[in-house]
């Protein structure tokens, strides 16, 4: 299929005309130009949590066994996003997610001259490899180990696909030098949506919902209504423990206990710059959170509280122990108060999570956290 010869609509052999600037093919018995278009087609990046990509080797022309990234033509009245799932699902029998827009390229073919290949990033990918009809081979692949990509348009998708993914690192990276100085970390209790606008109003660079009773249509219902308040105020987001609850309230982040899913399974299901913090309550979680790869971490409680009753405090020598042994940024919780912050401050703590005083005091608590570090 190298070009027309024949009118697809009456069967005229077609001439050559020069039309609007450029030579094209005309139907003489139609009297109109026939246009040539390009064949639109897609793309899947899938890069697993090994920072593996997926690869297909093809079993049909063009480049028959040769790598490329799992994709195909684009169906009649089919959206681009649907095509590209479909077809990752039979190439590969694996299911996922559009994640975003990874590239629009123009391809020539030896078959159809010219195809417009739409690249799109995928996540929360699921199911057993196994190759499809066009696929004689389907796998992972190390990006140092990976055989050349056959097409320039995949190969670029898959170049922009590592950029974007650089650029929510940055973004992350960026995000967390703030927590190195947050001051006032708000969690909330009771009076959620409350707290949250005094803290907000007051200054607060991020705030935890936090809600252990709630159903979860109205914990996601208070989420949404905290999310519009933060964002309007430029805060962090954070949910407690719940992470479907934090995703489709488009929070920050999650904060994960020791008894809730790991973070490398959390990391399966969200972004690059999706925040994740995690409770510990000694040296050694501490330093297990952080090669897990948690973003930050809470450690207590360093004095003794009513709300970590199972959890004896570990004091100041503690928390100092875990400052020197985590790069990561170190929320202290449990037993903070207005009156023993300069102690903390001293062993080089920086921001600081507490209830009952934000419960109570919220604009002063978050004004005087925070006067410490201006």
């Amino acid at each position: 299929m190298t070009g027309l010869i024949y009118c697809p609509h009456c069967t005229t052999r077609l001439a050559s005309r020069f039309i609007d600037g450029r030579s094209r093919l005309f139907c003489s018995k139609c009297n109109k130009p026939i246009y040539e278009n390009p064949v639109p087609s897609t793309a899947s990046v899938v890069i697993n949590e090994n920072q593996e990509i997926l690869l297909v080797k093809r079993n049909i022309e063009p480049k028959k066994g040769e790598w490329c990234l799992p994709g195909g033509f684009i169906e009649l009245y089919e959206k681009s996003e649907e095509c590209c799932l479909r077809e990752l699902k039979e190439e590969t029998n694996l299911e996922g997610e559009i994640e975003r827009l990874a590239g629009v390229y123009l391809s020539k073919s030896p078959i159809y001259k010219s195809v417009l290949v739409i690249g799109y990033s995928i996540k929360n990918i699921r199911g057993e490899i196994r190759p499809g009809d066009d696929s004689e081979e389907v796998r992972f692949f190390s990006f140092n180990e990976m055989p050349k990509i056959a097409f320039d348009s995949h190969q670029s998708i898959f170049e922009n696909a590592l950029k974007f993914r650089e650029i929510d690192k940055k973004d992350s990276i960026c995000k967390f030098k703030s927590l190195n100085n947050l001051g006032a970390y708000v969690i909330t209790s009771c009076n959620h949506i409350e707290i949250v606008k005094k803290a907000c109003k007051a200054g607060a660079n991020i705030v935890q919902y936090r809600d252990k009773i709630l159903m979860r249509k109205h914990l996601l219902e208070n989420a949404i209504e905290i999310r519009n308040i933060t964002n309007k105020y430029n805060s962090i987001f954070i949910v407690n423990d719940f992470i479907d609850i934090a995703l489709m309230s488009q929070a920050d982040g999650v904060h994960l206990g020791q008894d809730d899913i790991p973070v490398l399974e959390a990391r399966k299901i969200t972004s690059a710059n999706f925040i994740i913090g995690v409770s510990t309550h000694s040296l050694r979680q501490a330093i297990k959170a952080e090669k897990e790869g948690a973003d930050y971490i809470g450690i207590g409680p360093v004095f003794a509280t009513p709300t970590k009753e199972n959890y004896p405090p570990i004091g100041l020598n503690k928390v100092k122990e875990v400052l020197k042994a985590v790069s990561i940024p170190v929320v202290g919780i449990g037993g903070l108060n207005l009156n023993n912050l300069s102690e903390l401050k001293d062993i080089g703590l920086r921001n600081f999570a507490m209830l009952r005083e934000f419960q109570s005091n919220t604009e002063q608590a978050v004004n005087k956290i925070n006067s410490l570090f201006t």
